[in-house]
């Protein structure tokens, strides 16, 4: 339904792996079970890089989304 609609309205839509992405760090992409400190709490062991745990999982699916574009601006 998402798809249908997005084409509708001219969005693209990219599928994404959502593997690890509760648990990577949106900035500096370190993947560890222990980032995840509650369900609610990211903190990185690797850069200190602290955020709501639900905000940082979307910001992974949103630049994994981006890297799939022609011309991506990220270094992916």
């Amino acid at each position: 339904f998402l798809k249908y609609k997005a084409t509708l309205a001219g969005i693209p839509v990219f599928e994404v792996d959502p593997k690890n992405t509760s648990i990577e760090c949106s900035m500096c992409r370190h993947i560890d079970k222990k980032n995840r400190k509650t369900q609610s709490e990211f903190l990185c062991v690797n850069c200190g890089h602290a955020e709501n745990a639900d905000i940082n999982a979307s910001n992974n699916i949103a630049s994994r989304g981006i890297c799939q574009l022609p011309h991506c601006p990220l270094s992916c």
